[in-house]
C-alpha cells in the first residue's frame, strides 16, 4: 500500500482511476474517508494523504476550471473550529449563551437563541480562525462574499431560496461531504443545533454556491 497526496481538483473517482482502482477498491483502502457500498465520501482537501495501491494508469488529473481553495495541508482552520462546536443547540428554557456569541459576531447581541443563526455560526467560525466573514446574519448577504471555488472541503456552501428581506431564507454551512444527490454540511441552526446533515444538491444556489474567504 502506498499514499498519495491529494491535488487541487482531485476526487475519489479520479484518484481511483489514476491508480487503476475501482471506486469500491479505493473505498476499502480508505474506510475513514468513504462509506463502503455507497458513493458518499468526504470532500478531499489539497495536501491530504489517501491510501492507494497499484501503478499510475490513468491520465493526469484535470485542472479545475474554478480555482480550488488551498494553502492548507490540513482541514481549513475554520472547519476545525466548527467541528468542535457540534452539539451546540438551542435551549428549551432561556437562551444558550454560545449561540448568542454567534449572533453577536454579526451585530445581533442579546438576541434570543431561536433567532435564525446559521449565517451567524458561519461568520463566528471564520472570525475565530482569523478570517473575515460577511458580518451578516442574512444568508443573502453571503451570495457574493469571498470568491467562488470548486467543491472543496470546508468551503462555505449556500442553499436557496434566498430573499433579501428574510434573514431565515436559505441556509449556509461548511461543505463536509458529497454524494450523488446531496451535499453534507456542517452548519448551525440545523434542526436547532450545530450538526452535519444532508441537503439536496437541487437546493444549491445556481451561481457559484461554494465560496472561499480569500
Amino acid at each position: 500500500m502506498a499514499q498519495y497526496t491529494v491535488q487541487p481538483g482531485d476526487n475519489p473517482t479520479k484518484i481511483a482511476k489514476k491508480f487503476g482502482l475501482t471506486l469500491g477498491q479505493f473505498q476499502k483502502l480508505n474506510p475513514g474517508l468513504c462509506t463502503f457500498g455507497t458513493d458518499q465520501c468526504k470532500v478531499l482537501f489539497p495536501g491530504q494523504l489517501v491510501n492507494v495501491s497499484g501503478q499510475v494508469t490513468g491520465l493526469p488529473v484535470d485542472t479545475p476550471q474554478q480555482p480550488a481553495g488551498g494553502g492548507f495541508s490540513a482541514p481549513p482552520p475554520w472547519m476545525q473550529i466548527a467541528i468542535m462546536e457540534q452539539g451546540v443547540q438551542e435551549w428549551s428554557q432561556g437562551d444558550n449563551p454560545r449561540i448568542q456569541q454567534y449572533l453577536a459576531s454579526v451585530g445581533l447581541p442579546g438576541k434570543p437563541d431561536e433567532t435564525a443563526w446559521c449565517a451567524a455560526f458561519t461568520n463566528w467560525c471564520l472570525e475565530q480562525s482569523g478570517y473575515r466573514g460577511a458580518k451578516s446574519g442574512r444568508v443573502s448577504d453571503w451570495w457574493n462574499w469571498g470568491r467562488p471555488v470548486a467543491a472543496t472541503y470546508g468551503a462555505i456552501c449556500i442553499l436557496q431560496p434566498l430573499t433579501v428581506d428574510q434573514a431565515s431564507s436559505g441556509h449556509i454551512g461548511f461543505l463536509h461531504a458529497m454524494d450523488a444527490t446531496n451535499v453534507w454540511l456542517l452548519s448551525g441552526n440545523s434542526k436547532n443545533q450545530v450538526r452535519i446533515s444532508a441537503y439536496p444538491k437541487s437546493k444549491l444556489i445556481h451561481n457559484a454556491p461554494y465560496r472561499w474567504p480569500f
